[in-house]
């Protein structure tokens, strides 16, 4: 299996940690994130990934350099965006190329967590088994019963029908309406099977967020339940630092 590493946003929050490098490249308990996230690959026994770049471009080229001299086994490609942010989606189509052919696991580089990858792989081997001919199996998202601003809907099969903002009550729906939503926050870990590009019609910048959700009413789109592990967002220096702690006393590194 391949996998996408999102390593390419601005960082703007994590100011002025980003002042001089991109949020990719920022330490927590001594290792940068992007760090962090490739051991995880590696250890789920991931050794082909491709790593989306824009922010401080050459920095990350310089770093993944580094990289592949301690890890000669993984094969990294760099899918260049620093004329263009593309977003999640417009990421992902970009990267198509690379991609095209197998199911990959997708993983924001600005997350941390204990969540286990291989059982998420599993999970979604098992789904895409069950599949039904006219329900193709797309994805399946790693997501928390937690408090959030903005969920992903659910039906009691764990099937993706809706988005909701709380803060704004904004809501899409799509699809297996009859019957009570559970809300679902997402962690930015998902696996894609590659059915995804034939799919997806959107052009330029774009969500895979919005992708999901038009897709729902055709394709089964599954959730992984991790809500009992550790996860964490490294999106502002208070969150950084919060995490940090975390991770140097518990969390496996």
């Amino acid at each position: 299996m391949k996998a996408v590493v999102f390593a390419a946003g601005l960082g703007t929050r994590l100011y002025p940690l980003t002042q001089d490098r991109p949020k990719a490249l920022v330490e927590v308990a001594g290792k940068t994130m992007l760090e962090h996230t490739l051991v995880k690959l590696h250890r789920a026994g991931i050794r082909e990934v491709v790593v989306n770049v824009h922010a401080f471009a050459d920095k990350v080229d310089l770093w993944l350099g580094a990289w592949s001299v301690r890890f000669p086994e993984m094969d990294i490609q760099v899918s260049d965006e620093r004329d263009l942010l593309l977003e999640t989606g417009g990421g992902l189509k970009k990267m198509r190329p690379c991609l095209e052919g197998d199911t990959f696991l997708v993983h924001n580089v600005d997350v941390l967590s204990d969540i286990h990858l291989t059982e998420l792989i599993n999970a979604d081997k098992t789904y895409a088994s069950m599949a039904e001919v006219n329900q193709p199996h797309l994805a399946t998202l790693a997501v928390r019963q937690v408090e959030s601003d903005r969920y992903f809907l659910f039906n009691k099969d764990g099937l993706l029908c809706g988005w909701e903002n709380v803060k704004t009550g904004e809501q899409k729906l799509t699809g297996h309406l009859d019957e009570p939503l559970t809300r679902y926050a997402f962690t930015g870990i998902h696996v894609i099977h590659p059915c995804l590009f034939e799919a997806m019609t959107e052009t330029g910048v774009f969500s895979i967020t919005d992708v999901y959700l038009r897709l729902a009413a055709t394709h089964a789109i599954h959730f992984f339940d991790v809500t009992a592990n550790h996860w964490y967002d490294i999106g502002t220096p208070e969150q950084r630092r919060a995490a940090e702690l975390v991770w140097l006393q518990q969390l496996p590194r």
